[in-house]
């Protein structure tokens, strides 16, 4: 086979496997998506060991074969084809395939899904580094005006908060989210330290707290320092893929995605956003040329990124949209309400996000109240009962996040094993 057709088949392949396997999705629409049977026919699509019960998607997720297959076909493509993807190839052969091409249709898909332009977003490497971009870079503060953020707020996050006093000389404030957090005295911590705060100029919220899965009234606290003239930046690394919300509606000017964990595409991709008309408020990066321009993409300095991983995003989407946002998202509250609704009424064990369905979603952690260790915790319940999850020892708690390929019964056997931790201690 020659070179122009080792491309153009390539292409084919990789779209076969993502197709053949969507198509199976699809074909389980009929299907009532409330039953268990339906999301067989989705947990059927992942290769999960069956050493332990994985419940902690939420350090990041895994691949969905249709998916796992075409991240497969990109690297082979990228390893065959190389710098010439990425060069100058259309000039000498017309027909071959362009990353920058197939880049810019990714990111119309992604802005498409957020209701955006496609010149607002711009790969990344995770939330993480699209987060400290949007803190580090931001211009508007000057000596004196203050800073605030939630504790919350992922620790590379908050790090990057403290470090403006060091950058931009700015009043860092950290405020203590409320224990128990509900609705209304979350939004009016937010509106107190406006008050308290009247310099504030920057506020970073996190939609969905990565240690205990409290999701903030993000639209609420948005208009509300709008009004006292303070952005926000908000980290989004939980919520986008896992949530059905409306990106638009909640009235954000900057914000980071993961799409390794809830979109399931491969490991080292995500997305910055920044508003059109606010752009010239985040500082291009050195290496970017001078200030003064509106291209996303001068605020960005990746070097060479995985470029089978950002081609997988596509079928990353694919697959999630064949299921559909609404579904997914009544399937992770299905599966937390299932092993959760075990302990609503035992005192024994504190449920560490709220009840009020706008402030949960499928991550929620938990501690058992005569428990001091939670390291030791999440070690005894993978030794002991082969449960995966994460001890979050800030909360002396510990973090469960199912994923798509989660079951039902994955949900009871962790309620069983928390329930036999509490009775043996007595």
């Amino acid at each position: 086979m020659d070179r122009r057709k080792f491309m153009q088949t390539t292409a084919a392949l990789a779209g076969m496997s993502i197709a053949a396997k969507t198509v199976a999705a699809n074909a389980q629409m009929s299907m009532d998506k409330d039953s268990e049977a339906y999301w067989k026919t989705i947990m059927a699509q992942y290769k999960v060991t069956d050493e332990f019960i994985n419940l902690n998607a939420g350090h990041w997720g895994i691949m969905s074969e249709p998916v796992r297959e075409a991240f497969a076909k990109h690297s082979e493509f990228i390893n065959a084809y190389s710098s010439f993807y990425v060069g100058h190839g259309k000039a000498a052969i017309p027909s071959a395939r362009n990353f920058y091409v197939e880049r810019g249709e990714i990111l119309e898909m992604i802005a498409a899904k957020l209701g955006v332009r496609s010149d607002e977003v711009v790969f990344t490497r995770g939330a993480t580094e699209s987060m400290q971009l949007l803190i580090s870079g931001y211009n508007k503060i000057e000596p004196g005006d203050t800073v605030l953020y939630a504790d919350a707020a992922y620790y590379s996050m908050a790090a990057e908060m403290r470090h403006l006093k060091v950058h931009r000389k700015a009043n860092v404030v950290e405020l203590k989210m409320p224990d128990p957090a509900s609705y209304e005295n979350t939004i009016g911590l937010f509106e107190q330290a406006l008050k308290d705060n009247p310099k504030t100029k920057l506020i970073l919220l996190t939609h969905m707290a990565n240690r205990t899965g409290v999701v903030l009234p993000v639209k609420e606290i948005s208009a509300m320092a709008r009004n006292h003239g303070a952005d926000v930046i908000v980290d989004m690394a939980h919520s986008w893929g896992q949530m059905d919300f409306d990106f638009v509606d909640q009235g954000v000017d900057f914000a980071g995605f993961n799409l390794h964990k809830w979109i399931g595409a491969p490991l080292g991709v995500g997305i910055m956003y920044i508003k059109k008309n606010r752009m010239l408020d985040i500082d291009t990066k050195s290496s970017k040329g001078p200030p003064g321009n509106d291209d996303i993409n001068n605020r960005v300095q990746t070097g060479t990124m995985n470029l089978a991983a950002v081609m997988s995003v596509r079928d990353a989407l694919n697959f999630v949209d064949a299921i559909g946002i609404k579904a997914i998202d009544k399937r992770f509250r299905a599966l937390r309400h299932r092993w959760v609704k075990e302990f609503i009424d035992d005192d024994r064990v504190d449920i560490l996000s709220p009840e009020d369905p706008r402030m949960h979603c499928g991550l929620t952690s938990f501690r058992i109240n005569a428990h001091k260790d939670a390291a030791a915790l999440g070690r005894q319940l993978l030794a002991d009962y082969a449960i995966n999850t994460a001890a979050i020892p800030q909360l002396n708690g510990i973090r469960v996040s199912p994923g798509l390929y989660s079951s039902l019964e994955d949900m009871d056997a962790l309620a069983a094993a928390i329930k036999d931790i509490v009775n043996k201690m007595g």
